[in-house]
């Protein structure tokens, strides 16, 4: 008597996907996504502001060269948080099996060079315009450099990796806050749209 022929067994998954975390982590990506273009557009504002403050005999060479600098490190580390979240975000939804252990040092370290960069590139760009009037282009090319490495420091270079997942971007956050005030006013029995349907849940006859 022959035995039935039995099924092969599926494969199992390498990883096994984490669909909660990948959720959040995906509109993460996409906000460093940009913190690595605006610290670009920074870098192309700083070049532009040496280009023209080197035009100028009695302007000091140290804050441009020190904004460029900063410049170039805040892309190098925006650029790096970007590739350490994507890497994990491929055992998140089960793609790649990826040691998160050895993504926490780099990010750390980038987060502390994004911080130094976050204060040093918009110090520099201050000199820069005290250095220079504001009929200067220079003086223009200075602030929005300034204003690119802020942003791209607060957007991305300071977004250390966690094992455990992003605790979301800023609108997340927001809604987050929105939500935990709302529950607080309903539990103090405070309506936050008006006072006339505070009047009419007290007074449901009326």
């Amino acid at each position: 008597m022959t035995s039935p022929e039995r099924e092969p067994a599926q494969p199992l998954p390498a990883v096994a996907p984490q669909p909660a975390v990948a959720r959040r982590t995906a509109p993460l990506l996409v906000q460093l996504g940009l913190a690595c273009v605006v610290a670009l557009a920074g870098l192309a504002c700083n070049t532009m502001t040496s280009r023209t403050l080197l035009r100028l005999a009695d302007t000091a060479r140290l804050w441009p060269m020190l904004a460029n600098l900063a410049s170039v490190l805040l892309l190098l580390v925006c650029l790096g948080q970007f590739l350490v979240w994507r890497q994990a975000q491929q055992e998140w939804t089960g793609r790649k099996d990826v040691s998160l252990i050895h993504l926490l040092t780099p990010s750390a370290l980038g987060r502390w060079v994004a911080l130094a960069c976050g204060l040093a590139g918009p110090y520099a760009a201050v000199r820069i315009m005290q250095a220079s009037s504001t009929q200067e282009a220079s003086w223009g090319w200075a602030l929005a450099g300034g204003i690119c490495t802020v942003l791209a420091t607060a957007f991305g270079g300071i977004h250390r990796f966690d094992p455990a997942g992003p605790r979301g971007v800023v609108p997340q956050r927001w809604e987050r806050g929105r939500e935990v005030v709302t529950d607080e006013l309903l539990a103090a029995h405070v309506d936050p749209e008006a006072d006339t349907v505070i009047l009419r849940r007290q007074h449901p006859g009326s």
